[in-house]
């Protein structure tokens, strides 16, 4: 039954991830005006906001004017709802396992939002940083002092990176890598960077490959900062041992 409830819960949050994706990097309010469709401006009933069945049910069209609701919004809804159910099957409702729904949701909201509009917004690095300080109070994982450092070389790192590619890195990602620090303490987030950085240069290798892009093509880095975050606060101590074999 806990799992039920957690799916059906992951589902009606992502369907307030889908508000955040689509009017912050707008700059519109999230709470108005309601829900609407983004075409014809026409306000939403009930029995359009049912997460995933009210896309079945109108056959992927607004019910007003027609116009195709983009997929994306269904597939959000499902992702959120398999990985909330996913986390809290393996650590219950447990302090970690309610901070995994919360970062794993945030994540899915900054990295669309930065695959679409190549920007993440202040608003969710100071959500993720005021979570990682909540957090904080109800972890025994490591001390103060660690999630301070890890903040510090979480800055440090990309805003070097900047400087010596001359905006390689924008100033998104840096305030994210920083906020991950604080989560992950040193050298949790150079583990998260780590990963970043390596999946996003295998990405971009086959994007180029593949003719999606070019050399000189931007390529937001924030979804891939987000995976190493995930990554590295799930899986910790399997990375670690993985990584230090490598040498």
């Amino acid at each position: 039954m806990t799992l039920f409830l957690t799916f059906a819960y992951g589902l009606i949050f992502g369907s307030f991830l889908n508000v955040l994706i689509y009017r912050l990097p707008r700059g519109e309010n999230i709470a108005y005006p309601p829900s609407h469709c983004t075409s014809c401006n026409t306000k939403l009933k009930p029995r359009d906001l049912i997460p995933v069945f009210s896309f079945l049910f109108l056959g992927g069209k607004c019910r007003y004017c027609g116009e195709k609701i983009h997929w994306c919004y269904p597939v959000t809804e499902i992702v959120n709802a398999l990985g909330w159910m996913t986390i809290i099957y393996y650590y219950g409702l447990s302090a970690r396992g309610v901070a995994g729904c919360f970062l794993f949701s945030l994540a899915l909201v900054i990295g669309q939002i930065d695959l679409e509009h190549y920007l993440i917004p202040d608003s969710l690095v100071i959500t993720l940083l005021a979570g990682g300080v909540v957090y904080h109070f109800f972890s025994q994982e490591m001390g103060i002092l660690n999630r301070i450092l890890g903040l510090a070389v979480g800055f440090a790192i990309p805003f070097l990176l900047a400087v010596v590619s001359r905006g390689g890195m924008g100033g998104g990602d840096i305030k994210l890598t920083a906020a991950m620090g604080f989560w992950l303490g040193f050298p949790g987030v150079f583990y998260a960077l780590f990963v970043g950085a390596l999946v996003g240069s295998i990405t971009g290798i086959l994007l180029i490959a593949l003719k999606r892009k070019k050399r000189r093509d931007p390529i937001p880095f924030g979804p891939f900062l987000v995976l190493g975050f995930l990554v590295i606060f799930f899986f910790r101590d399997q990375f670690v041992q993985w990584y230090w074999n490598l040498f």
